[in-house]
């Protein structure tokens, strides 16, 4: 979590509490600082700004409970876009109001479809229009990128969870306009109709997988590219234009770095920013100032003088450094050239209603592409050990978020549970608990032998195991599915017969069209190995250590891949 460390604890002064969103989060983080250095003062009393990093999705669900069961309440909320105050407003129906009538937009980038420059080539040289119909087109054609002469294999896509993630909730609403063919706000009988969720299911077919963030296709892309080979992972991503920008600069995490000591050096294939021919959605990022019961005149004039502050030339200048362009619509001059980006706009989709954008959003679990899914969770000594401040063990925190996790899938969606441990079954470095079915059928019985899960004495064989489960998955592979397997570990391997490099190897190099992809999630500090593991299939590695409680949105953001 990114926070602003700069004299806030100083209990006289005016806490000013702001929710950013991830992509500008360390950015505001350092003009906060500077911010809170210069002492700012409100009514005689020193204000203290606190910028604390939350994904717009998981701050629009946290800010729909009741004000007494938020936690660390925000006085600012600075979400990427309108659309996630929209779902609040929906949401927080049967509660008090807390969005005021008017709230600025400050900075803004526009949703693009990033493209390998390869790739956007190939379709430029064919004379295709850029948009979710060629997307779909590409999705729903068998020869793929043979189609263009290109050895690339089926048309794959990145694309991030609309219930979390602007880009995924922008490219829902977006492929639903292309659908309709509307650049109106859309209805609710736009969104039924069976044409419509047809073309955006088509779409979703696409996907290679799902994520919480943006930064997982990134890095992987990134990875990919440093090997040789960036359109083996995807072919496109649904990303925000500042996001397309970090990445062709060496930054896929949209880290705060100057262009010369960003973490990672330029990709050789950079992105190429794609604006779909029929309409785009902006992120306008609004500073919203949250109108609390409780909330007294000094925070509310903290609040807007830290807007006023943002405002400036100054930082503004800074916001148009880093990607984004000005609440005009305007970029930096110089900062997106025009080779891989475009500085006038085409047509800006409004938003639609908040009950219809909440049917959109709500659409999609219906729509997206299904799961072919292994869990397999580490039963090791470990996972005994009590969580402080939980009173439960790792195991038993660790059994709670898998099931709920398990309330984010479908029937339809296809899931297996291993364990492993030393008491395995016969050779194997596994034990099946459940093989993979569709879950409708054995949701309760899955919940039921999580819930009967205990440790076990013994050495892991994590390698052998994660391996095993690989090659399990890939022997039922399911093309219209996303494949993968999801591992729960402490990070060791205490015996296994396969070599930790031979694994990598191999997981890298899976067959593009028949590849399986493992999300691993470390619950101790030996995680280095998991992450490479994630990194080589690629899939995605989370972090539920030192706070292993966290587990719970751990295995969510994990979730969200499928």
């Amino acid at each position: 979590m990114a926070v602003s460390l700069i004299g806030y604890v100083n209990s006289g002064c005016v806490s000013l509490v702001v929710w950013s969103s991830n992509e500008k989060a360390d950015l505001l983080v350092e003009i906060a600082d500077r911010y809170n250095a210069g002492g700012p003062m409100v009514d005689r009393r020193c204000v203290r700004v606190e910028v604390v990093k939350k994904a717009s999705g998981d701050a629009e669900l946290a800010l729909t409970r009741p004000e007494n069961e938020i936690p660390q309440r925000p006085d600012v909320w600075w979400p990427a876009a309108k659309t996630w105050v929209l779902l609040l407003q929906h949401h927080r129906a049967k509660l008090p109001s807390i969005v005021p009538a008017v709230y600025a937009s400050l900075i803004q980038s526009p949703l693009v479809i990033a493209m390998p420059q390869q790739a956007a080539q190939a379709l430029k040289d064919k004379g295709e229009v850029a948009g979710w119909g060629s997307i779909l087109k590409l999705a729903q054609d068998p020869e793929g990128w043979a189609r263009y002469g290109k050895p690339w294999g089926r048309f794959r896509l990145g694309k991030t969870n609309p219930t979390i993630s602007t880009s995924g909730l922008h490219a829902l609403i977006g492929t639903y306009n292309a659908a309709t063919h509307k650049t109106d706000p859309l209805t609710v009988e736009d969104i039924r109709r069976n044409d419509a969720q047809s073309f955006v299911k088509g779409v979703e077919s696409s996907v290679v997988h799902y994520g919480h963030t943006v930064e997982t296709f990134l890095t992987n892309l990134w990875n990919a590219d440093d090997a040789g080979d960036a359109l083996s992972y995807v072919s496109a991503v649904a990303v925000e234009e500042k996001q397309a920008f970090d990445y062709n600069r060496g930054n896929p995490a949209s880290d705060l770095c100057p262009s010369s000591q960003c973490p990672r050096l330029a990709p050789k294939e950079k992105l190429v920013a794609l604006y779909p021919a029929e309409g785009t959605l902006m992120a306008d990022h609004p500073y919203v100032v949250l109108d609390w019961s409780h909330t007294d005149a000094e925070h509310r004039q903290a609040a807007l003088d830290f807007r006023g502050h943002l405002e400036t030339r100054a930082v503004q200048d800074g916001f148009l450094l880093e990607g984004f362009r000005g609440p005009d619509g305007q970029p930096g001059v110089g900062v997106l050239p025009e080779s891989n980006f475009r500085r006038q706009l085409g047509l800006i989709l409004p938003p639609p209603d908040p009950a219809v954008l909440a049917e959109i959003q709500g659409s999609w679990s219906a729509l997206r592409k299904r799961a072919n899914l292994l869990i397999a969770i580490d039963v090791g000594q470990s996972m005994r050990d009590i969580v402080p401040d939980q009173n439960l063990s790792k195991l038993e925190l660790a059994k709670h978020a898998a099931k709920e996790a398990l309330t984010l899938l479908e029937d339809d969606d296809e899931v297996g549970l291993w364990t492993f441990s030393t008491r395995a079954e016969g050779d194997r470095a596994y034990r099946e608990i459940l093989p993979i079915a569709r879950l409708g059928a054995d949701r309760r019985l899955l919940e039921l032998r999580i819930d009967a899960l205990e440790t076990e004495t013994g050495k892991r064989q994590l390698f052998s195991a994660v391996l095993s489960g690989v090659e399990y998955v890939r022997s039922r592979l399911e093309p219209d599915r996303i494949n993968a397997m999801v591992v729960l570990s402490n990070g060791l391997d205490e015996g296994s017969q396969v070599d930790f490099y031979d694994l990598v190897s191999r997981l890298r190099k899976q067959p593009n069209d028949a590849r399986v992809r493992v999300f691993t999630i470390a619950y101790s500090a030996f995680s280095g190995a998991l992450r490479q593991i994630a990194e080589a299939s690629p899939g995605a590695f989370y972090d539920a250590y030192p706070e292993a409680s966290t587990i719970k949105k751990v295995l969510r953001d994990v979730i969200s891949n499928f």
